[in-house]
């Protein structure tokens, strides 16, 4: 994998940390409850999306750091729910099992904002697990279906692209930048996750880049708007295009 070299790697640093002080539950740590598998490009992708933001825009203050941590503790809540089998020979217990320990970060979710004082953000993170929730829904459906690039790629906007966009959103909204400036942000952040998703869906390389082309125009837009060099943004954006620049395999993720 390539390496992690971001301006804000320490508040990075100092976000995953605490995820993994917050998850930890004695005896048993959380990679013993569930086997969620997380590659680098799911523990890093939405943190360092809010902490770019925050970083470009000079808000470097302690709720950056906390609004880093619930849109990670809300992503992992969704992947874990994702791991709920529908077999029949699965003992009811270990069937909803997956389902208790996401419902144990959603309220991890909910208890940081309420600390932080960031309870004006819950509506915006309802609405955007619902979406979530509905694209994992819209899969389900259409799990015997050949899809279209059109359809997978609606599908691939809410499970992923939904997230990585309001982290941008939120992250503008926090450091007190214009609502125009903030909608033009998410929607670089909404390009970088529907980038991620199509990669992982293994769809074709040149459409992955064609979604990278249109994040890295929004980010020269809005560069040449606002006389913003935007440095933290660019560096997560050259990540991702790293990262992204060949085929999806979990084994080396």
């Amino acid at each position: 994998m390539v390496p992690v070299e971001f301006c804000f790697l320490e508040k990075l640093n100092n976000v995953q940390m605490r995820l993994r002080q917050e998850i930890n539950m004695k005896p048993e740590s959380f990679e013993e409850l569930v086997q969620l598998n997380m590659d680098e490009l799911d523990r890093t992708v939405n943190p360092a999306i809010v902490l770019a933001v925050s970083r470009a825009f000079k808000e470097h203050g302690r709720k950056s750091e906390a609004l880093a941590g619930i849109i990670q503790f809300l992503f992992m809540a969704n992947k874990v729910h994702k791991l709920m089998k529908e077999d029949s020979d699965i003992a009811e217990e270990l069937r909803q099992f997956p389902v208790l320990v996401g419902d144990l970060l959603y309220g991890k979710f909910f208890l940081e904002l309420c600390s932080e004082k960031l309870l004006p953000f819950l509506d915006p993170l309802a609405q955007v697990m619902g979406t979530m929730s509905e694209g994992g829904i819209s899969r389900w459906l259409s799990r015997d279906k050949k899809l279209g690039l059109a359809e997978s790629l609606k599908i691939i906007g809410r499970e992923s692209a939904s997230l990585t966009a309001l982290a941008a959103r939120l992250s503008a909204e926090l450091a007190g930048v214009s609502v125009p400036l903030q909608h033009k942000i998410e929607a670089f952040g909404w390009e970088l996750g529907l980038a991620w998703g199509a990669w992982k869906e293994r769809l074709e390389n040149i459409e992955v880049q064609s979604i990278l082309q249109r994040a890295n125009a929004i980010l020269n837009e809005i560069s040449s708007e606002s006389q913003l060099q935007l440095h933290p943004l660019r560096e997560v954006y050259l990540f991702m295009a790293k990262q992204l620049n060949g085929d999806y395999s979990p084994q080396e993720a």
